[in-house]
């Protein structure tokens, strides 16, 4: 337990920083909290936001959403941060660090796109909330959400932000760490890293012209972030309309085709894939679902281990549910939106899609 440090006299009209403590008792505190709890934490939001991770995600999708960076914020970072008006008239022991100061902790993930930060933002919102319960190993602080993607700070920052809590346990007693998550979009993340440490010195105001240009690459970036997101959009309709269009008629080979629809390689047939062989995947990748799974994306993870020439015609079946019915003939579809894969002994849960909770429910009553 770090002795609390007694509080110095400061007058109403004094605003500068003099806290109960000066910067060689803060730079020990320092070195203790970050070796009994800030880093231990740090690592553990890492590991168990992985976790939380491969536990919603497919294989297929899992590249799309990812933990990027973490750190622990440097001595100096810090004591510059609590010297900020916001700040500094709320600490005046060394106690009051980890409570005022809510990123001492912080941990990055990057998404492709938009859609991603929404999707992920529902992940975390299952998460339980840390002032209801008593046990958790990862936790939601209330009211710690901030959506600067729609609402971007005036430099043109753009990003989501949450405060994460986990526990740290010590000789004596477990102590709660908070962290702070920042989500972003690849483009997003690139402002970032070329703007924040080229330009950003704490104290020092930025030049009018670098503030106006670093906005303008912001509010562009934000444009190619809505173009990306369209560009998805468009791709996953063109896979769902493939997975459930029925083919109507044998494809004709072209003069670089052989008579299946395989791509030749210097005049020769491409490999042959083995009809039993894409059963036996399909049928291996819906028994390792953990949670449902777009039909389009089962699909798309087939065609990532064989190519797409081969599963043009879906191996001769009229389309791709039915050849997951023969691959497993027990597989639980459920209609709804794209058309959904259900793991066995599945339970629904506020995770899942609201029409296709709803629509397994039905059913299943």
């Amino acid at each position: 337990m770090t002795r609390r440090q007694p509080v110095r006299p400061r007058s109403a009209e004094d605003d500068t920083f003099r806290p109960g403590f000066d910067y060689n008792e803060f730079s020990s505190w320092y070195e203790r909290a970050t070796n009994s709890r800030l880093e231990p934490a740090r690592q553990t939001l890492v590991r168990l936001l992985n976790e939380q991770l491969d536990r919603e995600l497919s294989d297929f999708d899992r590249h799309r959403i990812r933990v990027s960076s973490s750190r622990v914020k440097r001595p100096l970072r810090l004591w510059s941060k609590m010297q900020k008006p916001q700040y500094s008239s709320k600490i005046r022991v060394l106690e009051d660090v980890e409570t005022v100061i809510d990123d001492i902790v912080g941990v990055r993930i990057v998404c492709n796109n938009l859609s991603d930060i929404t999707f992920l933002q529902g992940i975390l919102e299952s998460l339980p909330s840390s002032d209801v319960a008593a046990q958790f190993s990862l936790a939601l602080e209330p009211g710690s959400q901030k959506m600067y993607v729609n609402n971007p700070k005036p430099s043109g920052y753009r990003a989501y932000h949450v405060n994460l809590i986990t526990i740290v346990p010590g000789l004596g007693e477990i102590t709660r760490v908070r962290g702070e998550l920042q989500v972003r979009t690849l483009l997003q993340d690139g402002w970032g890293e070329l703007t924040h440490e080229d330009t950003y010195k704490p104290g020092v105001p930025l030049p009018p012209l670098v503030e106006t240009l670093a906005k303008r690459m912001a509010d562009l970036l934000a444009t190619v972030d809505d173009l990306a997101q369209d560009i998805r959009l468009e791709l996953d309709r063109l896979a769902q309309t493939d997975v459930e269009s029925e083919i109507q008629a044998p494809h004709q080979p072209r003069g670089d085709e052989d008579g299946n629809g395989v791509p030749l390689r210097d005049g020769f047939p491409s490999p042959t894939v083995s009809k039993n062989l894409v059963l036996e995947e399909a049928a291996r990748i819906v028994g390792g679902l953990e949670r449902p799974a777009p039909l389009a994306s089962l699909a798309a993870q087939l065609r990532a281990v064989f190519g797409a020439a081969p599963l043009r015609t879906w191996m001769g079946y009229p389309n791709f549910k039915s050849l997951l019915m023969d691959a497993v003939p027990d597989v639980n579809i459920v209609n709804v939106g794209p058309g959904y894969v259900i793991p066995r002994l599945a339970v629904p849960s506020a995770d899942w899609p609201a029409p296709l909770r709803e629509t397994y429910n039905a059913e299943s009553e």
